[in-house]
């Protein structure tokens, strides 16, 4: 079975420090259909990082994608979702072994 990551790209830490960083928000393993399903199940209840008061939300949608506009008192901010395929992983060597193995 092919194992999909549902990932959050977004704004990260404060100031000078800001940063934009991707996060792993879970792992489904099956179809893409799946993980689009628990990505779409997921994304109206995530809370983004930034901003810490928030005005207004606007989700949009593309596809499989997911865009996350917040709106807060001195600028906005935003949050991509994504599914993608998990090819390898240099923790768990178990996740290429089972990719060979379905190759194979």
């Amino acid at each position: 079975m092919t194992r999909w990551a549902l990932v959050v790209e977004e704004t990260v830490g404060v100031g000078r420090d800001r940063t934009w960083g991707s996060k792993v928000l879970g792992e489904v393993k099956g179809t893409r259909e799946e993980a689009v399903a628990e990505l779409r199940r997921i994304v109206p209840t995530y809370t983004p990082d930034h901003p810490m008061t928030s005005r207004r939300q606007t989700l949009l949608r593309d596809g499989d994608t997911y865009l996350l506009i917040s709106q807060g008192s001195m600028r906005d901010y935003h949050c991509v979702f994504k599914v993608w395929e998990v090819l390898s992983d240099s923790k768990r060597p178990e996740v290429q072994a089972e990719r060979v193995a379905e190759d194979g």
